[in-house]
């Protein structure tokens, strides 16, 4: 994770903490990385600055908090690490680990950013998905995949919620899950998503609606 505020990591120690994980470290490195554009339609929860910093949110949860350059804080090759959000990792740091994130896409069809968006505007499946990072972006070892149904009363914002705590519980879920078998996904290509330009964007709320009408469940 980062050693700022971030709901992501919020969220996940919050049902870490729920589900009774005790022997909990958590990673944190300073955010290199810096969003080039704020997007017109906000399909992601907002960062909560009322949560409380990293370190003190770990204390209360009786978490073990250490700050710094993962290279030099992260030894132990047996344990499982959650990625929460902290930018981009060195491929040579990847290859030592056994990381896992979760993907608001269904792998390998939507990969990239904004992968929710991208999914309705290509009428590709909305879900998520949980991997191990690996050689390939959004790709490679599937832990697990979920598929979500639309309702008929659905609105892009319900849907984008939904694929969200999705994300939490896969990514949570996943540790059990780790000495299962698990498929191996290549892509065909090396596209991958980018982020959404606005021209496309202004027409996501009928596009959401067009395939609501395609896809949403009846009754």
């Amino acid at each position: 994770m980062s050693n700022q505020k971030h709901r992501k990591t919020y969220d996940t120690l919050c049902l870490l903490k729920a589900k009774g994980y005790q022997n909990v470290k958590i990673y944190a490195q300073p955010m290199t990385y810096i969003k080039k554009c704020t997007p017109l339609i906000n399909h992601r929860p907002m960062q909560n600055m009322l949560i409380p910093e990293p370190e003190e949110l770990c204390g209360n949860f009786g978490y073990e908090y250490i700050e710094g350059d993962f290279n030099s804080t992260i030894a132990d090759s047996s344990a499982v690490y959650l990625l929460c959000g902290a930018g981009l990792l060195e491929k040579e740091f990847v290859k030592k680990y056994q990381i896992i994130n979760s993907h608001p896409g269904y792998i390998p069809l939507a990969r990239g950013l904004d992968a929710y968006k991208w999914s309705l505007y290509y009428d590709l499946p909305i879900g998520a998905t949980t991997h191990f990072l690996g050689d390939y972006i959004d790709a490679g070892e599937i832990i697990e995949q979920r598929k979500l149904e639309i309702g008929k009363y659905d609105t892009f914002h319900s849907v984008a919620q939904r694929v969200y705590e999705n994300e939490i519980d896969m990514l949570v879920g996943a540790i059990e899950l780790v000495d299962r078998q698990h498929k191996f996904v290549i892509p065909k290509s090396n596209d991958i998503f980018r982020r959404m330009p606005y021209d496309l964007e202004k027409t996501l709320f009928e596009i959401f609606e067009n395939y609501k009408e395609k896809h949403a469940e009846k009754g």
